[in-house]
């Protein structure tokens, strides 16, 4: 009988060592498992990061190119103001330079458009200091903060600030 119990005491912690390496490899398969899944998300999101990023760069890699040509933009617009408010200019013989400087300043428009350069519409809105900057208040019957005078055209890349626009916005007079 001795025996016996001596045997089936043996099997009993053999199979209680072989249950307990099995739990034992069955957690570290999980935790492996759980280690390669987290690895795995990660690279994801790497490369999720690494699209976006090469997406910005394709999109917003042209800005500082863009404000140059804003600058120049500005410059023609300027120049076409100039010409077309000064009545030494309006004899015929300049009539064909200011429809040149128009053509020129259209056509620049819509290169600016095709580009996804869009120009800041805001003359009678209401001042967004995201979109906006204050050159200063004007006394106006027109509400608080309204926008009535545009110094320089602000424009978006890609719906995302190029250069805000330069502007006043109105105050009530004094009584």
């Amino acid at each position: 009988m001795t025996k016996k119990t001596e045997l089936e005491n043996t099997k009993e912690n053999s199979s209680n060592s072989e249950e307990k390496d099995l739990k034992e490899s069955s957690k570290k398969i999980d935790d492996l498992n759980n280690r390669l899944l987290r690895a795995l998300a990660d690279t994801e999101n790497l490369r999720k990061n690494h699209e976006k990023e090469k997406e910005d760069i394709l999109k917003f890699g042209s800005s500082s190119f863009a404000l140059q040509i804003l600058s120049l933009t500005d410059n023609l617009h300027r120049a076409f103001n100039l010409f077309k408010n000064n009545e030494k200019f309006k004899s015929p013989e300049f009539k064909e330079i200011l429809n040149g400087i128009e053509i020129i300043e259209k056509d620049l428009e819509s290169t600016l458009k095709q580009n996804n350069i869009t120009y800041i519409n805001c003359l009678g809105t209401k001042f967004d200091p995201n979109f906006h900057q204050t050159m200063g208040e004007k006394e106006s019957e027109k509400e608080n903060g309204t926008i009535i005078e545009e110094i320089q055209k602000g424009y978006t890349l890609h719906e995302r600030l190029l250069r805000p626009s330069l502007v006043y916005v109105a105050k009530k007079p004094k009584k």
